[in-house]
């Protein structure tokens, strides 16, 4: 069986818990051959392998989104006759509409030589029509300039990636909805092969925070670029022969945006956790640690204050931001110039890039303090060295770390962007040595019972075997 892996941002190029995730499971099934695509934001950012590629990895294949630029379009642009149907599915795809038909819109694109590239089809008269159409209908309180570009740059990757060749394979596989959503349904629908889908976050929930939050969009374009990834998310839902999710409250989501409940499943994250169950190491005072990548969505800034905090109320105390800082070196550059104006330097350790064995046998207590998770991997990293954690409440992390009828709690769950609340919840596991061991042996069992990868394992060896022979 050969299964093509898709990803978007993440493996093998960024590491992170998608990107481990994926590297788990090529591991897993090396009776299988597997097949990469990763999507990447830009051909001018080097890019290089964060992880060791598994023998049974036959094809890794990069598309940059900006790699459009490349291409040689037709000098003239010839005007295309257009069927009513057609004309109906291009003016639903410019204005973002409900039920756009994607399968007839990747069958139209892909005839290149009666569409011409993705270039050739935003530089045709139908096209610009249409917009000015739009324009009027939506946007003519705009300047018509930043709208028609804003519409263009929106639509050019999405085409782009409608008129990929398919890699060949046996079952397409993307890691998230979004633009790899769209290749995976894109290639399922050329080659007639089954998708399965396994989102870890929600993509249209997590551009829609982004882009709150962002500054380079203006109000009235943020609603469209909301709508426009929503939509494309749609694409993937509607093609996917199933989706799966980590957690309950994710499948809820799911299904709120329209996926059929027959198609979903819950697949939790699964780790060996027999290889971290490693020995304490004998150190003065506490460690705090936090296993990560060195980004904004971490929110490292509210766990640097919240340090401050506790050190000025434990002056015995160590922190460890432990994993890589070189995805985004300005945000790593700004966590040390907090560092350095809190007077934190001897205290706050980035470790850079490491494995994470040789650190958990010291750490006392792990953070988390993102803004935005889906099932952390690190949380059930830590539990299997007994260590007891404190996370902001996202995703499934309250779900993880309180009690059940089986465990009791397992950390402590946080209020987002709360330097306070983190420093409190740090503070009351350093001053109660006997409740964090009872957090880090619940957080043992816990992991042992559902998050064990022999479970996912076989979760996914009965996905794909179902696909393989029924699709």
């Amino acid at each position: 069986m050969t299964i093509c892996m898709i990803a978007e941002g993440s493996y093998p190029y960024v590491a992170g818990g998608v990107s481990s995730w994926i590297n788990q499971i090529i591991l897993a099934f090396p009776e299988h051959t597997f097949k990469v695509v990763s999507i990447m934001p830009s051909s001018r950012e080097s890019v290089k392998y964060k992880y060791n590629i598994p023998e049974n990895v036959e094809e890794i294949k990069t598309i940059f989104l900006d790699d459009f630029l490349k291409i040689k379009h037709r000098k003239y642009v010839k005007n295309i006759i257009l069927t009513r149907k057609e004309k109906t599915e291009l003016i639903n795809l410019i204005r973002i509409n409900k039920n756009i038909d994607w399968t007839f819109l990747i069958k139209f694109f892909s005839n290149t030589k009666r569409i011409g590239s993705c270039i050739d089809f935003l530089q045709s008269k139908f096209f610009f029509d249409e917009c000015i159409n739009f324009y009027h209908d939506r946007f003519s309180k705009e300047v018509f300039n930043n709208y028609f570009w804003t519409i263009r740059n929106m639509l050019l990757p999405l085409i782009y990636l409608m008129q990929q060749t398919p890699i060949k394979a046996d079952i397409y596989h993307s890691a998230s909805t979004g633009y790899a959503g769209i290749l995976a349904t894109t290639y399922s629908i050329k080659n007639n092969k089954p998708f399965l889908l396994s989102e870890h976050g929600i993509y249209g929930r997590e551009r829609e925070e982004e882009l709150l939050k962002a500054k380079w969009v203006t109000g009235v374009y943020k609603k469209f670029w909301i709508k426009f990834f929503y939509s494309i998310s749609n694409a993937a839902y509607q093609r996917a022969s199933m989706v799966t999710s980590l957690f309950d409250a994710n499948r809820q989501i799911q299904l709120k945006l329209g996926v059929n409940k027959r198609k979903t499943k819950i697949t939790p994250n699964g780790i060996n956790y027999e290889k971290l169950n490693i020995e304490k190491v004998e150190h003065d005072g506490i460690n705090v640690g936090a296993i990560l990548r060195v980004v904004p969505i971490k929110d490292i800034m509210t766990m640097i204050r919240a340090f401050s905090i506790v050190k000025s109320k434990y002056k015995d105390v160590k922190f460890y931001l432990i994993g890589p800082t070189e995805e985004d070196s300005s945000y790593y550059q700004q966590c040390v110039n907090l560092v350095n104006l809190l007077n934190l330097q001897e205290s706050v350790i980035f470790t850079g890039r490491v494995n994470i064995k040789e650190y958990l046998g010291k750490i006392d207590i792990l953070v988390l303090t993102s803004i935005s998770e889906g099932q952390p991997l690190v949380i059930l990293e830590g539990w299997a060295a007994k260590i007891p954690f404190i996370s902001t409440d996202v995703g499934s992390c309250r779900e993880l770390l309180q009690a059940d009828k089986h465990e009791g709690d397992c950390g402590i769950v946080t209020k987002l962007a709360s330097p306070s609340d983190t420093a409190k919840a740090i503070l009351k596991l350093i001053n109660n040595p006997k409740l964090r061991k009872e957090m880090g042996e619940n957080g043992l069992a816990r992991v042992k019972r559902l998050y064990n990868d022999k479970v996912l394992i076989e979760s996914y060896r009965k996905l794909y075997n179902c696909l393989y022979k029924h699709f």
